[in-house]
């Protein structure tokens, strides 16, 4: 029934808003797999096996192989693009800005952790600062839930909120493992 209703709805839609739709949907990609793939790219030498300095820092036993993480940001990237959409096709950029705001507040602070913690070698901060994009995060999940006829796009943001978990609690084992190294450079040490 509702995929029926859903099709007639796209078979009635005037062309002029279907381009509109996918030029939008194609922006949300662009922003978010663009963006975190560029942030990546960038950041390649901060990360992993080429980064001299990752490789020195101690990790803890769930430290996931470097292998895992291009793929996984991949797809939480894709899943934020349908969410945001989603939620844009509802409430657009002025009827109702604040979910679509928060939405790229946090998207900013997710581009801006990488910065921080491996190119600035700021762990502590990095950490300060994942823990403020997974606020921002939950925030988005609540605003897109209250969407009308959208409240289903909050559950495409789950798997990045598991994962931004997932990093905080990293986050803090490495910093936490090698604050008292002195031959690792983790930048502002707490206390000291």
């Amino acid at each position: 029934m509702g995929r029926s209703k859903t099709m007639n709805e796209l078979k009635s839609m005037p062309r002029k808003k279907i381009l509109m739709n996918v030029v939008a949907l194609a922006g949300f990609l662009i922003i978010c797999m663009g963006g975190g793939g560029a942030i990546g790219a960038v950041m390649a030498n901060d990360f992993g096996d080429d980064s001299d300095w990752y490789i020195s820092l101690e990790k803890p036993c769930f430290n996931p192989p470097n292998a895992v993480f291009g793929p996984v940001w991949a797809i939480l990237y894709f899943l934020m693009a349908v969410a945001a959409f989603s939620v844009w096709t509802k409430t657009g950029f002025r009827k109702r800005p604040a979910p679509l705001i928060f939405f790229f507040i946090q998207l900013v602070l997710n581009f801006i952790w990488p910065l921080l913690f491996g190119t600035a070698r700021q762990v502590f901060a990095g950490f300060v600062e994942i823990v403020f994009l997974w606020v921002f995060i939950v925030i988005t999940i609540f605003l897109f839930n209250s969407v009308k006829g959208r409240s289903w796009s909050h559950i495409l943001l789950l798997p990045y909120l598991g994962w931004v978990t997932f990093a905080t609690v990293l986050n803090w084992s490495i910093y936490d493992l090698n604050k008292d190294n002195p031959d690792v450079d983790i930048g502002y040490v707490v206390g000291q």
